[in-house]
């Protein structure tokens, strides 16, 4: 399995509905790109050491082939573009977890 961690520091005038709106985009990804077996999407919890990263999301993908096809997915770059939109910086983190 792959885990996909984005963390998203939102620009200061984005809304609460907008934010939700691509999150909702984000989460919809599972039904429409292959492989991707979970998403968890929301808020931070921590309220301390966030380094004003207050939002982001997990993809969770079942072969390292489906990860790969997921960045040029065609499905993938609206979204992708819409989270460049609203954030002034965001990180990508990727895991593979073996067992």
């Amino acid at each position: 399995m792959i885990f996909h961690t984005v963390l998203l520091d939102l620009k200061p005038e984005i809304t609460a509905e907008e934010v939700e709106s691509a999150l909702g985009h984000v989460r919809a990804l599972q039904q429409k790109i292959p492989g991707i077996t979970g998403v968890s999407a929301g808020a931070n919890l921590n309220s301390g050491n966030n380094q004003g990263y207050t939002h982001g999301f997990i993809l969770v993908f079942d072969t390292e082939e489906h990860f790969r096809a997921y960045a040029p997915h065609p499905d993938h770059q609206p979204v992708s573009q819409e989270l460049q939109r609203i954030c002034q910086r965001i990180i990508d983190f990727d895991l593979l977890h073996e067992y």
